[in-house]
Parts: structure tokens; C-alpha cells; sequence
């Protein structure tokens, strides 16, 4: 039974809040009549409330507007021996929306783009090996690698969206100068033309992080060798953050690169707004930001004696 609305409630679910005191909510408030998944029956929110429970859940009504999705909250609290709740509708219509969207996008990445990109690369390769024209097979080239960084970014963003949906509570303790030693180890496998070095400043340093802090520290590895030139120099580094050092444990991926961007490093750490014209390269940032702040550190970039020095800020394991 309504006891009293909002002007909010009223003005969405257009009704007078005057008048609908002392109606029951379901005489008000109507579902729309097609199925919906995980829509709540109102019966069973209902009696969750009568019980004195919180309730959250998600619920189809009709508004002025047509019929939206709200997340339904219901907060209940004793007065005179009589179990009342206040109810909040807050309206996730548009979020739901957009989640649509994103996996449309991403099941287009995954399926269609790969399958359409593989016939490109076969296409290009049948291509560079009947052709003795050297400008053919150079522009035939060019095909395939562009089409393997497309295929890059899709797997780029494919993560990306694991890590995003991945709970910070899987968050596990982290013994940081071996998981430098295995990166590191790892890379020099795979650019034998690079020298990689990996040293922690306490060989019992450990953080709280996940397993994606190991595609974070490949992916800055990854992208200093590939834009350090001919024989990039790389180096792995830990140690204790100076202001706080029992509570927080810096990672350093230092290179004699060039260095990142100011743009792209502007847009991945949110100094500048994302436009058309600026915006990163590719993703490989992103990755490594969402991997760092899902478990509460912060990234942050800077130039030291000429080198570039991209740094991972994570809580040690150790603090309380």
C-alpha cells in the first residue's frame, strides 16, 4: 500500500501524488505484458518486503514514456510494531541499452571481423607467393600486417572486456620479482633482438592483483619493444612507493624508447577528452590501466634521463 510518492514518481509514472496515497503499488504501477528476462514478478517483491527483507531487483513497468526497466530497491524498517520499506525506482533503461550494444560490437569483433580478416591474410599470402612483382608482393604485405593488427586490437579488446567484468575480490596475493622474472624470461623468447632485464627491490615484495597484471606488464614490455627501434633495451623494476612503503609497491616497465605520446598518454589517463582526432593508437593502454585500477592501483607515466618509465601503483599484501 502507497503511503506517499515523490513528484519523480508521480511525473514518471504519471499520476497524481496526491490521490494514489493509499492505493496499492500494483494498482498503480503496471507490467508491461511481454516476458522479460530476469524480470522480477511484482508478487514476489511483494512478499520479500512484507517479510522485512531488502529487496533489490529488477522490474518492466509502463511510464509516460513506454515501458522501462528500473532496478527496484526496497528498504524496510518497523514503525509501531508495523513492517513498512521504501521503494526506489531507478531507471537502468539506457544502461541496459548500451550493455546491448557492447556485446553486439564485441560479438561482431570476435566472429565476424576474425573471419572476414582470415580471408584477407589467405587472400594476400596467395597472392605474395605467385607474384615476382616486388611492388606487389610489398603492398600484398602490407594487407596481411594490417589486417594481423586488426586482429591484435580485437584480442586486445577481448580482454579488456574479461577484465572489466572480472571482480576486484579475486584478488590474490602476488610474489612480484618472480612474476617480473617469468615476463621477462617470457620476452626475451620473444624479441631475442632486445635486451630485457627484470630486478625487484626486495625479494619479498608481494601485491594484491589479479592474473591480468601479468598481460599488463606484457603488454608495456610488447609495446617498448616494439617502438624502441633495433635493439630496445628494457627493464623490469619493483620497489617500495616512497611516501607510503608498507602500504604501496611501485612496478616499472623502464625503455630507451622514444616514449608515449603525450596524446595518447593524455587520453588513457583521462587528462584530455577522447575525440576522433585524439585518441590512442591502439588499446594496449586501456588493457593496462582497467587491469591496474580493477584491483585499486593507478598507472602514471614520466621520463627519467632521457628514458621512458610507465608505472604500476599496487597495494602490498602485507598492508592491513
Amino acid at each position: 500500500m502507497i503511503r506517499a510518492a515523490n513528484d519523480a514518481f508521480a511525473e514518471v509514472f504519471d499520476c497524481d501524488r496526491e490521490t494514489v496515497a493509499g492505493s496499492r503499488i500494483d494498482e498503480v504501477l503496471t507490467s508491461p505484458g511481454e516476458a522479460v528476462a530476469g524480470n522480477t514478478p511484482p508478487e514476489e517483491i511483494n512478499e520479500q518486503v512484507r517479510e522485512g527483507e531488502v529487496t533489490g531487483a529488477k522490474v518492466r513497468r509502463e511510464t509516460t514514456n513506454g515501458a522501462r526497466t528500473f532496478l527496484f530497491r526496497g528498504i524496510p524498517y518497523a514503525e509501531n510494531g508495523t513492517v513498512r520499506a521504501f521503494g526506489i525506482y531507478t531507471d537502468v533503461t539506457e544502461i541496459e541499452r548500451r550493455e546491448r550494444h557492447v556485446k553486439v560490437l564485441d560479438r561482431l569483433l570476435r566472429h565476424n571481423l576474425r573471419n572476414d580478416l582470415g580471408v584477407v591474410i589467405g587472400r594476400a599470402e596467395n597472392v605474395i607467393d605467385r607474384t615476382d612483382d616486388p611492388v606487389i608482393e610489398e603492398e600484398a604485405t602490407s594487407l596481411v600486417e594490417a589486417a594481423n593488427r586488426l586482429i591484435g586490437l580485437s584480442n586486445t579488446a577481448k580482454r579488456i572486456r574479461r577484465i572489466i567484468e572480472n571482480p576486484a575480490d579475486e584478488r590474490s596475493e602476488t610474489a612480484v620479482a618472480a612474476l617480473l622474472d617469468s615476463v621477462a624470461d617470457d620476452a626475451r623468447d620473444r624479441f631475442p633482438e632486445a635486451t630485457i632485464g627484470a630486478a625487484a627491490d626486495g625479494a619479498d615484495l608481494t601485491v594484491l592483483a589479479t592474473s591480468d597484471l601479468r598481460l599488463a606488464l606484457e603488454e608495456l614490455v610488447e609495446n617498448a619493444v616494439v617502438h624502441g627501434g633495433e635493439a630496445p633495451t628494457v627493464e623490469l623494476r619493483a620497489e617500495p612507493f616512497d611516501a607510503a612503503p608498507d602500504e604501496w609497491v611501485d612496478l616499472l616497465v623502464v625503455d630507451d624508447g622514444p616514449g608515449i605520446p603525450e596524446a595518447e598518454r593524455a587520453a588513457v589517463t583521462g587528462a584530455r577528452d577522447i575525440t576522433q582526432l585524439q585518441h590512442g593508437s591502439g588499446l594496449g593502454l586501456w588493457l593496462v590501466r582497467w587491469a591496474v585500477e580493477s584491483v585499486g592501483g593507478d598507472v602514471g607515466f614520466e621520463r627519467r634521463d632521457d628514458r621512458t618509465v610507465v608505472r604500476l601503483r599496487l597495494r602490498r599484501a602485507t598492508a592491513e
